[in-house]
């Protein structure tokens, strides 16, 4: 009996050499497998190529570019593809690039609506990325698109607000194109007497500062303005003296314009001979811009100097050649969008291609993973089962010692093992409890942003409310106070606004809430062009509590400034900061207007002001005091109270 383990061993170890033949051969097999799965990732990494959808997007941008004066359809196909990489890339800037280079080819093409949405797309883009010189443009754009879709009044709005971007951010050539841009659009949209009134306050800048080119550009523009009134004789002086510096030193296309200009003015006062003298310099103008808005604008005012001079034949003939234009034009919009829609159902095609194709290689990387997996598991299986055999060659004389200790390690293996299961058991009780308080605590983020996002949208159908009494008002005293309370609740609801993105993920600062706030009261009372606003707050948005009050003192310092600082001037500054002053704050408001002692008489609704700020001044534990020297200088310091610290569900 003792020698039964003995020969059994034995016994076993005759059939090793079996064992460990038949282990090599399927190492072998599974090594083999191994490298030819690691061959074929490799061709596959290979052919997908190592460009990246950043680059691809950057480079369809550029050919779009390139090619987008002589073939527009193209430059939409490349625009169009390079917006498909830029949203896989990820990139906002190339994304940006991409819609702004899909939009130019959409107007181009005739797809007014198509360009509308795109440029809408391209000033949230731009909106979010924060460029001010950036969101200026697009907002140019998006007045454009407006305007080609009979949109005017938007169209005024969004030139409003692109001047409004340009002019504490940029300066010089910028802020005088953003101010003809303006004008341009009023023009279009019939609004003649603003238009004139702006372009009269820019031309008195541009003199001021001696720039000719800006004076005989806003010339043109004043005589267009009258000439859409009808008023030639009084357009003409502007356009004789806008010939004299854009003819010289302005571009091709301008020279076209100014002289096209004068001969329209010409015929209005029944001088033709001058017109056609006008008009033949225009004709050679119009070889050198090769555009077809020129083009036909200058047989427009062929066939309108024949018919004034009863040349019936020729005015015929001009007006049939007017007509071919117009139908080629209507024609080759029309083949233009054949093509876009055929390129969108190609484009479509080759998408469904491509994902059935990316599919197709997704399940093949599965099969292939799949497969090395099993391999490697194989591997194991083997490496264990020749190092078994090798320790069953040792240990064969001592199996039944063996057998004896592994009972007792096994049972040392499943009182740990319980052990081990038990703690498993309560750290998955733990996570569910830390669960479900992560779960309470989004719904709570969740409830308070709602909230104040109700809260600002039923401040915008107060605001609205009060809009139509005030125009139903026949009273001005109503009128104004109605105004002025609507100023209040928007920088309320601005205020709901501000915390409802900053409690959606975004980055709130004083800097931007402040600018937003006066930016706002400017373009309300219409004095963006006249009155400079510097912000100085480089500081964290306060709480609720605090920024609510804070904000309607600004909005009431603001808007006195801005109704009783400058009424006597033609421009103004205002200067706001917001900073630490030891363990409390300091609001320093001031202006270089007329002062206070200067608006004594200026009535009960000053008084009512300076009283509401009085009172927002205790709500927020501060003090104001109103500081000696010239114009209007506010200090108000104040002491936030402190924001309670929420409980863990």
């Amino acid at each position: 009996m003792p020698g039964m383990p003995y020969n059994g061993a034995m016994h076993q170890c005759r059939y090793l050499p079996l064992l460990l033949v038949f282990a090599l051969s399927c190492l072998a097999k599974v090594t083999a497998s191994a490298s030819v799965a690691d061959g074929n990732d490799s061709i596959r990494s290979t052919l997908e190529g190592t460009v990246s959808n950043n680059q691809r997007a950057q480079a369809l941008v550029s050919s779009a570019n390139r090619v987008m004066n002589n073939d527009p359809v193209e430059a939409h196909r490349f625009a169009h593809n390079a917006l498909a990489f830029a949203e896989q890339s990820g990139d906002p800037l190339v994304e940006h690039k991409a819609l702004v280079a899909l939009a130019e080819a959409e107007e181009r093409v005739g797809l007014f609506a198509d360009h509308m949405k795109t440029t809408l797309r391209a000033v949230q883009l731009a909106q979010s990325l924060g460029d001010p010189k950036m969101i200026a443009l697009d907002l140019r754009e998006l007045s454009e698109a407006y305007r080609l879709n009979a949109m005017s009044d938007k169209a005024v709005e969004e030139a409003r607000n692109a001047l409004a971007m340009t002019l504490p951010t940029q300066t010089g050539s910028a802020v005088d194109e953003a101010h003809r841009f303006l004008i341009r659009t009023l023009l279009h949209g019939t609004e003649f007497e603003e238009a004139h009134e702006s372009a009269e306050r820019c031309l008195q800048r541009a003199q001021d500062k001696g720039d000719v080119m800006e004076e005989a550009r806003l010339s043109r523009l004043i005589g267009a303005v009258l000439m859409a009134q009808k008023e030639y004789n009084d357009a003409h002086p502007y356009l004789v003296r806008a010939e004299r510096a854009l003819v010289k030193a302005g571009t091709a296309n301008e020279q076209f314009e100014i002289l096209a200009d004068l001969a329209q003015c010409s015929m209005g006062m029944g001088r033709y001979k001058e017109a056609a003298s006008n008009l033949q310099l225009a004709g050679t103008a119009v070889l050198v811009t090769d555009t077809w808005n020129n083009r036909y604008r200058y047989i427009e005012l062929q066939y309108q100097l024949a018919l004034a001079q009863g040349r019936w034949e020729e005015a015929l003939e001009l007006l049939k050649r007017i007509k071919e234009r117009s139908d080629s034009v209507n024609m080759a919009r029309l083949d233009m969008q054949m093509a876009r829609l055929q390129m969108s159902y190609q484009l479509d095609r080759k998408e469904k291609a491509n994902a059935e194709l990316r599919t197709e290689n997704a399940r093949s990387a599965e099969l292939i993973a799949g497969e090395k997996w099993n391999n490697r598991i194989l591997l194991g299986m083997l490496v264990l089962l020749s190092v078994l055999a090798v320790a069953l060659f040792f240990t064969s004389r001592h199996s039944l010692r063996l057998v004896r200790r592994m009972a007792l390690k096994n049972a040392v293996i499943k009182k740990q093992h319980d052990e081990i299961h038990a703690k498993n058991l309560e750290l998955q009780r733990q996570n569910l409890r830390l669960a479900e308080t992560l779960m309470s605590e989004e719904e709570k983020e969740m409830m308070i942003k709602e909230i104040h996002h109700r809260v600002k949208n039923n401040l915008q159908v107060v605001d609205s409310l009060l809009q139509i009494q005030s125009v139903d008002s026949k009273d001005p005293g109503v009128d104004k106070v109605l105004r002025e309370a609507q100023g209040r609740i928007r920088s309320m609801a601005l205020v709901h606004e501000h915390i409802y993105r900053s409690a959606g993920g975004g980055k709130g600062d004083m800097q931007q809430h402040i600018t937003q706030l006066v930016r706002n009261i400017l373009v309300a009372h219409g004095a963006h062009d006249r009155i400079s606003v510097s912000v100085d707050a480089p500081l964290p948005t306060f709480h609720a509590d605090t920024l609510m009050p804070l904000t309607l003192v600004v909005n009431e310092l603001f808007t006195n400034a801005v109704k009783y600082a400058f009424r006597e001037r033609s421009s103004g500054r205002v200067s706001i900061i917001v900073r630490p002053a030891g363990t409390a704050y300091e609001l320093l408001f001031s202006d270089d207007g007329a002062g206070m002692d200067a608006e004594e008489g200026l009535g009960r609704e000053r008084s009512f002001g300076l009283e509401l700020v009085g009172m927002l001044a205790e709500q927020l534990n501060g003090e104001v005091r109103f500081l000696k020297g010239s114009g209007t200088t506010v200090s108000l310091t104040f002491m936030p109270d402190p924001v309670p610290l929420r409980v863990a569900s």
